[in-house]
C-alpha cells in the first residue's frame, strides 16, 4: 500500500530538511524492532520525497513574477512560501475531470450499483463500468481512473452533484492520508474513526495554526 503523508517540521535550513524529516518519520518505521517485538504505531517500511505532481506549488517571487513559466514546486517548503490557492485549484480541476469521465462512462453503462449493494467485491467488479475503471487502473493509461479512484467506489463517492463533488475536493485539497504534527503525533483518516472529511478539516485547521516559517514536507510512504 502506498500513501502520502504531510510532515510538519520546525524552521529548518534547507540542507538539514532531509535529516529532520527522517528523524520525524523514524518512530513509525515498521521495520525498527528496537521498541519490542511489535510496535502498533509502526506504519511504513520505506518512504521517499513526493514527486513533482503532488509536491507543493510555490508562490511566485522576484523574477518569477516578471517571467512567468513553469510553476516551481517543492516537496518541502515553509508554509509562507506555499501557494495554497494553487493547491485548491489543482484539486478542483482533477475532481472535475474525474466526475466528467465517470459520468461519460456510466452514461454508456446505466444502472451501475455501489459496492454496498453486494456481499462481496466479485459481482461489483464484474459490472462493465467498474470493470473499465479496474482495467484502466491496472494499465495506468487513464488520467483519472486510478486504483485510488476505484477503491473509493466511484458509484458511491460520485453519487451527488458535480458542484458538491468539486466543493468536497476543494475542502480536501491539502489533505493527505497521514500527517505528523510538530510534536510527533501520527494522525490519519483512521484516527478516532474520523474518516476523510473530518481528517481533512483537522489537517486544514492544523495548517492554519502553525507559524509561517514552519516547514511542510510531503512524502510518499509504503506499508
Amino acid at each position: 500500500m502506498n500513501f502520502y503523508a504531510t510532515v510538519f517540521l520546525p524552521p529548518t535550513p534547507p540542507a538539514d530538511v532531509a535529516a529532520a524529516l527522517a528523524a520525524a518519520l523514524a518512530p513509525y518505521d515498521r521495520d525498527d524492532y528496537t521498541h519490542g517485538p511489535y510496535d502498533p504505531s509502526a506504519t511504513w517500511d520505506r518512504w521517499e520525497p513526493a514527486r513533482d505532481s503532488v509536491a507543493f506549488p510555490l508562490l511566485p517571487r522576484g523574477l518569477d513574477r516578471l517571467r512567468p513559466g513553469r510553476r516551481r514546486v517543492a516537496f518541502a517548503a515553509p508554509k509562507a512560501a506555499i501557494d495554497f490557492a494553487a493547491v485548491r485549484d489543482s484539486s478542483v480541476r482533477r475532481a472535475a475531470g474525474e466526475f466528467d469521465a465517470w459520468a461519460e462512462l456510466t452514461a454508456a453503462h446505466p444502472g451501475t450499483r455501489p459496492l454496498s449493494d453486494f456481499d462481496d467485491q466479485g459481482p461489483w467488479l464484474a459490472q462493465p463500468a467498474i470493470q473499465a475503471v479496474a482495467i484502466a487502473a491496472a494499465t495506468q493509461r487513464h488520467r483519472y481512473f486510478t486504483f485510488q479512484f476505484l477503491l473509493a467506489d466511484p458509484v458511491a463517492t460520485l453519487a451527488g452533484s458535480r458542484d458538491a463533488y468539486l466543493a468536497r475536493a476543494a475542502a480536501q485539497a491539502m489533505s493527505t492520508y497521514v500527517y505528523i504534527t510538530l510534536t510527533g503525533d501520527w494522525l490519519s483518516e483512521e484516527t478516532g474513526d474520523r474518516g476523510a472529511d473530518e481528517h481533512a478539516l483537522a489537517l486544514s485547521s492544523y495548517v492554519d495554526s502553525v507559524a509561517p516559517e514552519t516547514i511542510l514536507a510531503r512524502v510518499r510512504c509504503h506499508s
